[in-house]
């Protein structure tokens, strides 16, 4: 076999990897914000951390994580990327509060969350307008109007129209408490509450949505509770509790509007017994247009629910088998078990196309008009930080692609900082990526290391042959007798492991690397792996772990093809793709042209590709497991480069 020499492939790596190191050192990481009145170089106040927040963007947050304490305060957000973090063992820990009547034509929220809040997210918290209740007045505690907002472990805490949901938006809702009367979630979004408890404290309706036709779902509640309660203040509320037969589960706000189709779905949920059998009130109100023609709301309305239960987890009866529970309603829109299946976040919030007369109960009849790109909320939440701390680390780099032979190798190059030896762990997988259901693994892999100047450092064919013992106690040994590793403890600087088949076999294969070093003083910052990309599966897959920190780590992916031309490199990818996967393989973000997204963030990293074409992603990112899959556009095949740097050490 004649294989390319060593010191090309490793220029081509500093070319693209290790020359970038000096920008890497010095390129700082976004700050954090801290609320604490008392503590030092804090914010007193929730609202002067926001309008301190500048420079966030999507995948580089404004967090602003928040002490134990009960904040006596109104807060307006109306800048993108911004999130809330309580710091307390609980959410009732950390409490946003207000006793507010709205003024004017206002609703008047403690908390408003305006149109240009877009992707806000909060995280164990609360929410309260401590208004008594008396029924006097509304008193919200949040008015969410942007899109892509996310509220995980939160309590909303109210009576009167506790939480106003609008703006036409996106909207998703995890693990939290929403309390209140008067039908307290009202609004004209789109809004998921997933394994949510909602408590009734007097007689009433549990929602008022405004759906308009023209959107293909309004409120949709999956795997929820819905609890009777009481008020919470013996003295100042009136002391209403929701008792038996009391509450409906929700009326048709603006159901006299021709643009309006009110929309709300219960799946798996779990109700009271204070939840009324007829389920649905008709909003036939004096005052209100045309009240007294009908009690009939039947097309106005998708009302409809499937596998309703009582808080034991029993079915409610449901002699038809339609989904409704005995007494609903007649225009209770009826739902089959296959139209129930597909509230999934990936339909609700994906390709409005999907929604019609036969994926949901009763469509509008109006053609749907989409809020916008499909949105994953679980690989935003990938974004949102449980707490603060020192950025994470990289433990584990690794890369999947085809081994072929001559400059179609895979090549990986990695970084080591700090001012200290690293012990690392090598390794070349292919015969056990038959059991990952990898069709054609390569059968017998080679593994090589060498340094920055091309010399090689050492060499292994089967792991079993040198280092065994040493190797088995790191507990990472491969699992095939035939795969490579190599054991070494490296001075700070750039290195190269190539990955090739003996024989010149070819197959899929995995080059990795770990560092096994516990030291902070150093990491392993990046990895630049260099191989043919081809169509299907054999794309290029290069895998990270961060550990070791409980803060976010900023970091820059490239997909590189065009400028390898410029190294010597025949047949390079003309046109990369890059994408980033979450540890669940939930795509996170996806690039094709670096200009197109991101320009002035990533242009601040010094790390900018030199050809328009390529791809590039900036992203800070919480302890985990990642993916980057870097692919031909429409197909195409050719020499890429995929590089993961981690920036701001």
């Amino acid at each position: 076999m004649r294989f390319p020499g060593p010191s090309r492939l490793c220029q081509v790596l500093l070319l693209f990897g290790a020359a970038s190191l000096p920008a890497l050192l010095n390129s700082a990481q976004a700050a954090d914000y801290y609320v604490d009145p008392t503590g030092t170089n804090t914010y007193p106040t929730v609202q002067s951390a926001v309008d301190a927040v500048s420079g966030q963007s999507e995948f580089d947050r404004g967090n602003i994580f928040i002490a134990p304490g009960r904040y006596h305060e109104l807060v307006t957000v109306n800048k993108p990327y911004i999130s809330f973090i309580g710091t307390g063992d609980s959410a009732a820990a950390t409490t946003i509060t207000f006793s507010r009547i709205p003024s004017g034509f206002g609703l008047g929220p403690v908390v408003d969350i305006q149109f240009g809040a877009t992707a806000f997210m909060a995280r164990n918290l609360t929410f309260e307008n401590s208004l008594p209740d008396r029924n006097l007045s509304p008193g919200l505690a949040v008015s969410s109007n942007a899109d892509r907002v996310i509220f995980d472990n939160v309590r909303l805490l109210g009576y009167q129209d506790t939480f106003f949901v609008d703006g036409m938006s996106r909207q998703y809702f995890r693990d939290s408490f929403v309390t209140g009367d008067a039908d307290f979630i009202f609004g004209n979004a789109t809004a998921v509450f997933d394994h949510c408890t909602i408590e009734s404290t007097d007689f009433g309706y549990v929602t008022a949505s405004s759906t308009r036709r023209s959107t293909a779902n309004g409120f949709v509640f999956l795997d929820c509770s819905l609890v009777p309660g009481r008020d919470r203040n013996s003295s100042g509320d009136d002391n209403t509790a929701a008792g038996p037969s009391s509450v409906f589960l929700g009326r048709p706000w603006f159901w006299w509007d021709p643009g309006t189709m009110s929309s709300v779905i219960f799946i798996r949920t779990k109700m009271g017994s204070h939840i009324k059998s007829a389920g649905w009130d008709p909003w036939n109100d004096p005052g209100v247009p045309g009240a007294n023609s009908s009690a009939d709301r039947d097309p106005l309305t998708r009302f409809s629910e499937f596998g309703s239960m009582d808080l034991t987890g029993s079915l409610l009866a449901d002699k038809n088998g339609d989904g409704t529970p005995n007494g609903r309603v007649a225009w209770t829109d009826p739902m089959t078990e296959e139209q129930a299946a597909n509230y999934t976040l990936e339909h609700i919030f994906g390709p409005v196309s999907f929604w019609d007369s036969t994926t949901q109960p009763q469509a509008s009849g109006t053609v749907y008009e989409s809020q916008g790109d499909p949105w994953n909320p679980m690989a935003q939440l990938a974004f949102l930080p449980t707490e603060p701390g020192a950025p994470s680390q990289a433990r584990n780099i690794s890369t999947r692609l085809k081994a072929q032979t001559g400059d179609k190798v895979l090549i990986a190059g990695f970084i080591l900082t700090g001012d200290s030896p690293r012990q690392v762990l090598l390794r070349g997988i292919g015969p056990s990526l038959e059991k990952a259901d990898i069709d054609d693994p390569l059968n017998d892999p080679v593994l090589e290391l060498r340094s920055a100047d091309g010399t090689r450092i050492a060499f292994n064919n089967s792991w079993r042959y040198s280092q065994e013992a040493a190797i088995i106690a790191t507990g990472i040994a491969p699992s095939d007798d035939h795969e490579a590793a190599i054991l070494a403890t490296l001075a700070p600087g750039s290195y190269t492991a190539i990955v090739r088949g003996r024989h010149d076999m070819s197959g899929v294969a995995l080059a990795e690397v770990y560092d096994l070093s516990e030291s902070s003083s150093g990491q392993l910052a990046n990895i630049s792996t260099r191989g043919f990309i081809d169509q299907g599966e054999e794309v290029m897959i290069a895998g990270f772990i961060l550990a070791g920190g409980s803060g976010s780590s900023k970091v820059v992916l490239r997909g590189i093809g065009p400028s390898l031309a410029a190294a010597g490199i025949a047949d390079a990818l003309e046109d990369p793709t890059l994408e980033l996967h979450d540890g669940n393989g939930i795509a996170i973000a996806f690039n094709d042209n670096w200009r197109d997204a991101q320009e002035s963030e990533i242009a601040a990293t010094g790390l900018s590709p030199v050809d328009d074409r390529e791809a590039a992603i900036v992203a800070s990112l919480p302890p985990g497991p990642y993916t980057a899959v870097l692919a031909g556009r429409s197909g195409g095949v050719g020499i890429g480069l995929v590089e993961v740097y981690k920036i701001g050490f």
